[in-house]
């Protein structure tokens, strides 16, 4: 008798088995991983963007109070110039500052005073006759007005609400004749507040407000406390605020408990100007209700979606068992970059459709990465003459290769290292090129990302250009935005480089705005994309003489700049290479 043949071996483990399993916890991980990243992504968003609607708000606060008094300024230089005018009749020259104030939107109520500070007489109008002006205006006001060509006080409380004084002097002949005092209203600043409170801050008492260096309520929703000037405590938002120095450039955003143990979310932000200071809060629970939303969304969908791959990961597994090897070897093909390679699976089921897939990629993965290693080629070799924007059309073949170019409204700026032969002097060459690539990898930065295009570096000086090749209407703007950040910079800069290589760099800056022509020049064997005209010239010669950390610029950039820059004026300057002198402005940081 023959022994009896051994049981057939059971699979104890069939692969099915194991795939399933595989592809659950696969599925399960991912659908657990994306839903917990998407509830930490919806929070941190949520959160960011909490943050940055109120620095939004309170930006645009703060940019109406600025405009406030710039008006203001304005207004009273005008009305200064008016009085002074020697050309014009003392009865006209009072009937038209009358008529000044009377048209004026911000001003309603000035007072005229001689040199000494003493009352001549106040110019109003009805709405402002309660106004009292003060028979004498304070020395410390009339110095600073002297000096600084405005001085604004503390707030002070009227019959009418808060207001500011406001001092400008009274020029003849360049000596100070007298002083406009301007009590002006906070009602406008007031009434923004409001509304945006209303608009924002619904139900949140206090959620806006503005306070001054000694924390009384200048604007905010109760109307009470802005009347009486009322002080709020150093506490909530405001805790720490008598350690903060004003006026300065100052933003702080924070968690807080109030005075009744609500837990908020606020921001601060200091004006620039004068020592005020723009508030925003909001209950946290209030600002970060869309994530609590989101979460529960997120974990039943986490629930459901969990219950789907298991029963999806169990017909998967019977369907996707036999294939396997031949997609793996494919796809190990496809990873050694063998596109040529393929694969015979017949199934009419989403393996055969994967498979094909997988075909289909593998030829449009050779066609792509033909086509990019191309560009790639063409874009590096580009990249180190021409601008980005410039390569771009280049390589999509938009670009007019001919000699030759276009006049085009632009700004130009040029950056010089001022001191730079004692520098070489004092450093080994190496360092020197170390040290200016170092400086003109943050300068390109900075041009770039206020949307510049650099043109050109020339030994310790870069040229960039705005308004090309793309045209900008706000191309001065962006250079005189660029020159402040580039300064703003070189303080922090330099501390690092007087450590590392124990210098320190000055730049002087130059710009002008108007047209060029820009495009291609030089020969058809060797040409350079660069702007050609006398405002090249012109910038290039501002900087030649801009004192270090100066930006000079004229008044054509001056007056496409717009009113969110400061300007020094200097008065006419020769210029090298032009017979008539030209008048030059600073730029005030």
């Amino acid at each position: 008798m023959n022994p009896p043949l051994p049981p057939a071996p059971r699979v104890r483990f069939p692969l099915s088995f194991k795939l399933m399993i595989f592809a659950a916890g696969l599925l399960i991980a991912s659908i657990v991983g994306v839903g917990l990243g998407a509830m930490a992504l919806t929070s941190d968003t949520v959160q960011t963007s909490q943050r940055e609607l109120q620095i939004a708000i309170l930006q645009d606060v703060a940019h109406g109070i600025t405009a406030e008094f710039t008006h203001a300024q304005d207004d009273l230089d005008a009305l200064g110039r008016t009085l002074t005018d020697a050309a014009v009749d003392e009865d006209a020259r009072i009937d038209t500052a009358v008529h000044l104030v009377e048209s004026s939107e911000v001003l309603d109520v000035v007072a005229i005073y001689d040199a000494k500070g003493e009352a001549i007489t106040p110019i109003r109008e009805h709405t402002a006759e309660a106004v009292a002006t003060p028979a004498r205006l304070d020395a410390p006001l009339r110095e600073r007005a002297a000096a600084e060509n405005l001085a604004i006080g503390e707030v002070e409380r009227s019959s009418s609400g808060p207001r500011v004084p406001v001092v400008v002097p009274l020029r003849a002949q360049e000596r100070v004749t007298g002083y406009a005092l301007a009590l002006l209203a906070t009602t406008a600043i007031a009434a923004r507040v409001e509304g945006l409170a209303e608009t924002h801050f619904t139900d949140v008492p206090g959620g806006l407000f503005v306070v001054d260096a000694n924390r009384r309520v200048i604007a905010h929703p109760d109307r009470e406390l802005v009347d009486t000037l009322a002080q709020l405590p150093a506490t909530g938002i405001l805790d720490g605020f008598d350690r903060i120095a004003l006026p300065s450039r100052f933003s702080r955003a924070s968690e807080f408990t109030d005075d009744r143990g609500v837990a908020m979310v606020g921001t601060l932000v200091a004006l620039e100007d004068r020592p005020w200071v723009v508030a925003a809060q909001t209950p946290r629970e209030l600002a970060y209700a869309p994530v609590e939303r989101m979460r529960n969304i997120v974990l039943v969908t986490i629930a459901g979606a969990v219950l789907a791959a298991i029963a999806a990961s169990v017909v998967l597994a019977r369907r996707v068992t036999s294939p396997l090897e031949q997609l793996s070897a494919y796809a190990g093909a496809i990873a050694r970059r063998e596109f040529d390679s393929r694969i015979d699976i017949r199934t009419d089921d989403e393996v055969g459709l994967l498979a094909r897939a997988m075909v289909r990629a593998a030829d449009d993965l050779r066609v792509g990465e033909q086509r990019l290693a191309r560009e790639h080629a063409i874009r590096s070799d580009l990249g180190r003459y021409l601008p980005a924007e410039l390569v771009e059309k280049v390589v999509r073949r938009e670009q007019d290769m001919a000699l030759g170019g276009q006049r085009l409204e632009l700004s130009v700026m040029f950056a010089d290292v001022v001191a730079f032969t004692p520098l070489t002097e004092k450093l080994p060459p190496e360092r020197v090129v170390q040290l200016l690539n170092e400086l003109f990898t943050i300068v390109t930065e900075i041009v770039f990302r206020h949307g510049g295009t650099i043109d050109k570096f020339v030994g310790d000086c870069v040229m960039a250009l705005w308004g090309a090749p793309t045209p900008q209407a706000d191309h001065a703007a962006r250079a005189a935005a660029a020159a402040e950040e580039i300064l703003s910079w070189l303080e922090a800069g330099n501390v690092g480089w007087q450590q590392q290589y124990g210098v320190q760099i000055q730049l002087a800056i130059g710009i002008n705005s108007g047209e060029a022509v820009v495009g291609n020049i030089g020969s058809e064997r060797r040409m350079e994309y660069t702007a050609i005209g006398d405002v090249v010239n012109v910038a290039a010669r501002l900087e030649a003489i801009a004192r270090p950390g100066q930006v000079l610029v004229t008044a054509a950039t001056r007056e496409r700049a717009g009113a969110r820059f400061r300007f020094n004026e200097l008065g006419p300057r020769p210029i090298a290479g032009r017979a008539e002198p030209l008048v030059l402005f600073e730029l005030v940081p």
